[in-house]
């Protein structure tokens, strides 16, 4: 009887560490398939024009502190994205990111001035004309996981995210730009895209002259956390979404942290010709 007991607990071990072993091992299609299954059916999917979401934003810096906030949105097509976020300070008032007519647009938060966030972005428009920025928030997000743009993204294993196993996607940058690395997390249960890592490291002596907050800067990073996942209207989107930015040198470190929860999403909506544009101030 013990033995019995002992052969079976042991077949379950192995069981287990088999489904691991695979698990880890799952090819970059099988990731993004399953991916997509996690926001909805294919016919809910494929009957998305235009994803708005409305909430509270939140803008916390830490060297030295600084807190703010205000209103967000965020709206979609296939092709176009409108960030913006007010956060109630004279020095920052609000925060802009837009992808319109296929090009980048990043206006200056105050005469000449971008934020840290605003800089990154401007500094790797990538971020933007690939459609990375935003996640399953924007249907932008769906020319990332195209079956057009799958040469880019390759399949490296597993990682812990926030204690929990997530698999991990290379997003592979153009030749040259080795120190840019861009890496996607998927949670290894939902398949909902829970991280996007931006990470840019300047060897000593490339520093560039004029570019903002990079005096010493070694290694950067930004971050984008996406949870609180819903259900709307047949489809799963996050709820929380929060992007951190961290610098760190010999000499200084920077970090500040912008945060969006949303109140509501409205899906298909029917927007004016011109609505994706930032008015002139």
């Amino acid at each position: 009887m013990m033995k019995n007991k002992l052969r079976i607990l042991t077949f379950n071990i192995i069981a287990i560490c088999a489904m691991s072993v695979a698990g880890q091992n799952l090819k970059t299609d099988e990731i993004v398939a399953r991916h997509l299954e996690s926001i909805g059916k294919p016919e809910k999917r494929a009957e998305l024009t235009t994803i708005m979401a409305l909430g509270l934003s939140e803008f916390e810096a830490r060297n030295p502190q600084v807190k703010g906030g205000g209103k967000a949105v965020v709206v979609s097509d296939p092709d176009n994205l409108l960030f913006i976020i007010s956060l109630n300070s004279k020095e920052y008032p609000f925060e802009k990111i837009g992808f319109f007519n296929g090009k980048p647009n990043l206006p200056f938060i105050a005469s000449g001035t971008r934020s840290l966030l605003g800089s990154f972005v401007s500094e790797h428009e990538k971020i933007l004309s690939d459609g990375l920025f935003g996640g399953t928030m924007a249907l932008r997000w769906n020319s990332v996981v195209s079956a057009a743009n799958r040469s880019k993204l390759k399949a490296s294993g597993t990682k812990k995210v926030e204690g929990n196993n997530a698999y991990v996607l290379d997003y592979l940058t153009p030749a040259g730009s080795g120190e840019f690395k861009i890496r996607l997390y998927f949670d290894s249960e939902t398949f909902q895209h829970i991280r996007t890592e931006y990470r840019r490291e300047i060897p000593v002596g490339r520093v560039i002259f004029g570019q903002q907050n990079q005096g010493g800067t070694s290694v950067a990073t930004l971050t984008e956390d996406f949870s609180d996942f819903r259900q709307v209207d047949g489809v799963t989107l996050p709820y929380s979404y929060q992007v951190r930015y961290v610098s760190n040198s010999s000499s200084m470190s920077n970090e500040n942290i912008w945060r969006i929860k949303v109140a509501e999403y409205r899906l298909n909506q029917k927007l004016q010709s011109d609505f994706f544009r930032f008015d002139q101030n």
